[in-house]
């Protein structure tokens, strides 16, 4: 339990990544829980989400804080650089901030594409220019992260953060 509440001390490549597929695993549970009791629009539904967000957002930094020890880098501000992008994009998203909402309804009636798919009464966001340029700074800030946390090993022997975990 550790390892999603502290935010002491290093851990090697292989603790990160079984600590990720639990966030990811907790995640998927929540976003099927949620769907169900509440839908997936509305304030409630909004609300409930952000705390759930928030939630995994605590462990998700323990675990990248302990990584980024490995590596023998400090906590911040590179949590800040890692998280901040994904986090501010998932705020505008959720908040619905530069993104318009299509009504797919008002398409049924279209051929095409559109046709193809039985999706009356679903609304879809689509991100607006500020929005998008958002989300391509947390995908470029994030794939730099998991390269940087997950796949770069960390420094061998002690460090200023602590013995090695593989020792």
């Amino acid at each position: 339990m550790e390892l999603f509440t502290s935010f002491d001390g290093r851990i090697s490549r292989q603790s990160f990544w079984l600590g990720i597929l639990g966030i990811i695993g907790a995640s998927i549970i929540a976003i099927f829980a949620l769907g169900t009791l509440f839908g997936t629009s509305g304030t409630v539904s909004k609300f409930v989400w952000t705390i759930i967000s928030l939630a995994l957002f605590y462990p998700a930094a323990a675990i990248s804080a302990k990584r980024l020890h490995d590596r023998n880098k400090p906590t911040l501000p590179w949590l800040a650089i890692f998280f901040l992008p994904g986090f501010i994009s998932n705020l505008m998203q959720i908040f619905r901030i530069d993104y318009s909402v299509l009504d797919m309804s008002q398409m049924e009636g279209m051929g095409g594409m559109m046709g193809m798919f039985s999706s009356a009464g679903q609304d879809f966001l689509v991100p607006g220019k500020l929005a998008m340029l958002v989300s391509l700074v947390a995908l470029v800030v994030g794939i730099w992260a998991l390269v940087e946390l997950g796949f770069l090993k960390g420094t061998d022997g002690e460090n200023s953060f602590g013995p090695d975990p593989l020792a």
